[in-house]
């Protein structure tokens, strides 16, 4: 019988292969310690590891302890997911069940970075070199350390083994130094002997070794680098000091003194006798003997100039400040070499000198380069020392966003003035290119655009200028003037209608372009659309009705409109070009008789069309309006015109 307990044991136990596989896969995922090994096959509990894992500390000199004893449980977990086997605890806490991490000097106060991974210069399971590391003891080293490898003067010890100076893992001294300086250089230089007194002239034993000799190698003789003091003789600067004489008169012994020429400036270290704030008095990795790069420094006292440095747009030359300074004096001020335009022209052309004949140069770049540009560095592209909405409009304010205009040209809003001008020197008024050309460089599509099509005067003779200001505008498209006075430059338009008469609504509004397009069009008179299609996007109701009803012949044909009316302004109402009844009657003949028979008798002049007839369409023959006078739609005109006969309507 299957009871309720059978039935949850039965369920455990089909469910438990599921359930150690997900918890094998969340410890393995989740453990720092996994060993990647080639993926092996399931095992007998008594099988070796290295039946399968034969490459495992297969030919090496030596070979991991455990390894050797076959005890790969020590590290390892003996299951784990195919391909990757766990260890049993992660680095270094595994290493040290073995290995004394003090005695190793992992406890010390400087520790090697990688010294708690050890695999990182370890093989774990042996290697062909002794410590079982990974390389050769110097190679390794210098996989990290590639710098401290000399290109001459090789220290002897440094090609013997990093190891006889720098303990691996820990020591007590900085650069993991097995002991203080001075007693770890003594063990192969005997400080006493008469050949270390001779080469050093006086008692050297308060002076660090690595003052003035390079520990792994250097091109001089007794790992001297290149940058050392020329007067190697230690008595003749130190005895000097010891009696008491200021560091800088120690320098100026030998040393001209720095003086300022007139007009000129000088370094304050200088005139305070600071050599040694610059100045190493022994050696030094930096020509000059300076304590350090040049950059490093002088921004150590200027770090206003190490912000620049690190600006967006970095002068670069100025990374090597003796580029522009002399280190002592300098002619101008600032340690100049040069006054600072003079400086700023040995490297790039005098905008003066290098343009054509009668070339307008920009007047800033005739005074101080540093007026406009950050000599050091600048967040502004061109080094400048402001954008270029604030740098121009320092001296243009009416062209830029301070002038107040509403409209203002693309470039001037983005700031970026040198999109159209040439900053330093060019054709006045310093446009990067004449007219068409320069509008070009932005507006190409609308000038390829128009090359098949019928042109605007204007926009033809690539005359922009014409119509459209630069820089900005109140009016619309930056133009020069309200559309109706612009246009009427050019174009003989009435602005206003006569007595009487009627103007187009966009006319007496001044906006051409509702009708015109203003650089070219596929139509004459530069028409946005053909004439019904254009009339018939204000006036929508009648252009519905000329599509649905019987249209007036000429109002259903292309340009139909002007068949009747003027575009712009009429003597007449409704913008006609000729009194009603004569529009009428240039297409229907007022005095024959059909005409006459049909308007009781009457001839066409001095009939007022409008008030029987639609001009535009209708639905009723004849174009009739749609409501008519009963007698007037029977036929009866004698009921009101006595002697009209009937029927005639």
């Amino acid at each position: 019988m299957v009871t309720r307990d059978t039935d949850r044991a039965g369920a455990r136990r089909r469910a438990a292969p599921w359930l150690i596989a997900a918890v094998l896969l969340s410890a393995v995922a989740g453990s720092a310690g996994l060993a990647q090994l080639r993926p092996g096959r399931r095992t007998e509990r008594a099988s070796d590891c290295t039946k399968c894992h034969a490459e495992v500390g297969r030919d090496v000199a030596v070979r991991h302890a455990p390894l050797a004893r076959g005890e790969c449980g020590a590290c390892h977990k003996p299951h784990g997911l195919r391909g990757a086997l766990r260890l049993v605890r992660d680095e270094p806490d595994l290493c040290l069940e073995c290995h004394d991490g003090d005695a190793l000097g992992l406890g010390a106060a400087h520790v090697h970075p990688d010294a708690t991974r050890c695999s990182s210069c370890h093989d774990p399971h042996g290697s062909a070199h002794p410590a079982m590391l990974v390389a050769a003891r110097d190679a390794l080293c210098l996989t990290c350390h590639e710098d401290q490898r000399p290109a001459e003067g090789a220290h002897p010890p440094r090609d013997a083994s990093c190891t006889t100076c720098h303990a691996p893992h820990g020591a007590a001294q900085e650069r993991l130094l097995r002991q203080p300086e001075a007693p770890l250089c003594g063990t192969c230089h005997d400080g006493a002997a008469s050949g270390f007194a001779a080469a050093h002239g006086r008692p050297v034993g308060d002076i660090a070794c690595s003052a003035c000799h390079r520990p792994h190698g250097a091109p001089r003789p007794a790992l001297l680098p290149r940058a050392a003091h020329p007067v190697m003789d230690c008595a003749s600067c130190h005895d000097l000091a010891e009696a008491g004489a200021a560091p800088s008169s120690v320098c100026l012994a030998c040393h001209e003194t720095p003086t300022a020429p007139a007009g000129g400036s000088a370094h304050p270290p200088v005139t305070g006798g600071e050599c040694l704030t610059c100045h190493a008095p022994h050696v030094s990795r930096t020509s000059g003997l300076l304590v350090a790069p040049q950059r490093e420094l002088c921004t150590r006292c200027h770090a206003d100039v190490g912000d620049a440095l690190a600006a967006r747009a970095a002068h670069e030359p100025a990374a090597l400040c003796t580029n522009c300074h002399g280190g002592h004096v300098g002619a101008s001020a600032h340690l100049l070499d040069q006054a600072p335009r003079a400086v700023c022209v040995t490297c790039h052309e005098d905008p003066a000198e290098t343009n054509a004949a009668g070339a307008f140069v920009h007047p800033p770049a005739e005074a101080d380069c540093i007026d406009c540009h950050a000599p050091h560095g600048s967040n502004v592209a061109g080094v400048l020392v402001a954008d270029q909405t604030t740098l121009c409009a320092s001296c243009h304010p009416e062209q830029g966003p301070q002038s107040g205009l509403p409209v203002l040209h693309a470039p001037v809003t983005a700031g970026r003035c040198s999109a159209c001008h040439e900053p330093h020197a060019g054709a006045r008024p310093l446009l990067r290119a004449e007219g068409a050309d320069l509008c070009r460089t932005c507006h190409d599509a609308l000038f390829v655009a128009a090359e098949p099509l019928s042109r605007h005067a204007p926009f033809d003779d690539g005359d922009c200028a014409l119509c459209h200001v630069p820089h900005g505008s109140r009016q619309p498209a930056l133009l020069a003037a309200p559309q109706l006075e612009l246009c009427a430059t050019c174009h003989d338009v009435a602005t206003s209608a006569p007595d009487g008469g009627s103007i187009h609504d966009p006319a007496a509004a001044g906006d051409c372009t509702a009708c015109h397009q203003p650089h070219a069009s596929r139509l004459a008179s530069q028409l946005r659309a053909p004439v019904r299609e254009l009339c018939g996007d204000c006036h929508g109701e009648l252009a519905r009705r000329l599509g649905q009803e019987v249209p007036h012949m000429p109002a259903a044909e292309t340009d139909g409109c002007t068949t009747c009316h003027r575009p712009h302004v009429a003597r007449q109402r409704a913008l006609l070009s000729e009194p009603l009844a004569d529009t009428c009657l240039s297409c229907h003949d007022g005095d024959s008789r059909a005409f006459r028979d049909r308007h009781l008798g009457y001839g066409g002049q001095g009939l007022d069309c409008v008030s029987c007839h639609d001009p535009h369409a209708s639905q009723v023959a004849g174009l009739m309006l749609p409501r008519l006078h009963p007698p007037f739609e029977t036929g009866e005109c004698n009921a009101c015109h006595p002697g009209a006969g009937e029927g005639q309507r």
